[in-house]
């Protein structure tokens, strides 16, 4: 016998042929959060009697099923990032809100660029390195990084980036942006004040997204190729 069969088998006569959440979380050695997910989600089977104390009754062998599904698929277990937000009731630095911005229609990710159109709209056209991470929140050397790698769209002028605002905007509806594991704190609550904003407007779709009162009469710039380069960067090429 293996020492994970030992010690499945040790659950097993251990613990009852059913048991609470309180007890489940202490075997499968997760938070609460995270057992309350499995069970609402129905990744985990459980009986919910609907009552505020001693809800859920949990099949010990489900939960070992559990266990051992975890360690094969891990993902299929893991929680959106917003749920251990909402329910601890403070900023973690850690959330990414990667799986909710991915899973955006795109009416729901055009909605998301004009909100970031609207955020950044007191700034102008161009922007210097120095302002975008004052923006956003990172440091210099990602900055310059993103903008060598071509994922964050600039004129090099001189060895010096000039990022239109519209390839500012560019890069934070990318996948590319959605997929960064370390976030800024400035970063995520551009998107927190988004996820929060189309919430609303799913409960009232009378409140949509307005219109900034900093943005220029001609109206807003679709795409980075609107933007004329500066007198300065007609000799230089434009990176793509």
């Amino acid at each position: 016998m293996t020492v994970s069969m030992r010690y499945y088998e040790s659950i097993r006569h251990k613990y009852p042929e059913a048991v609470s959440k309180d007890q489940f979380y202490q075997i499968a050695h997760i938070s609460k959060a995270t057992a309350l997910h499995l069970l609402q989600n129905g990744l985990v089977p459980c009986k919910d009697t609907g009552k505020k104390t001693r809800r859920y009754t949990i099949r010990t062998d489900d939960i070992i099923f559990y266990l051992i599904d975890r360690e094969l698929h891990p993902e299929v277990y893991h929680a959106p990032d917003r749920w251990y937000q909402e329910r601890s009731g403070h900023y973690n630095s850690r959330v990414t809100y990667r799986s909710e911005l991915t899973r955006l229609s795109e009416e729901e990710r055009a909605s998301f660029r004009k909100y970031m159109e609207d955020e950044f709209c007191q700034y102008g056209d161009l922007l210097t390195i120095v302002e975008v991470a004052e923006a956003i929140g990172y440091c210099d050397t990602s900055l310059y990084r993103w903008c060598n790698a071509k994922k964050l769209k600039s004129f090099n002028i001189s060895g010096k980036f000039l990022i239109p605002k519209i390839s500012l905007v560019d890069f934070l509806v990318s996948q590319y942006s959605f997929d960064i594991t370390r976030k800024t704190w400035k970063h995520t609550l551009l998107i927190k004040g988004f996820l929060d904003r189309l919430d609303t407007i799913m409960l009232d779709p009378g409140k949509g997204f307005g219109y900034c009162r900093f943005a220029p009469q001609q109206g807003r710039l679709s795409s980075a190729s609107q933007l004329p380069p500066p007198a300065s960067a007609v000799s230089h090429r434009y990176r793509q």
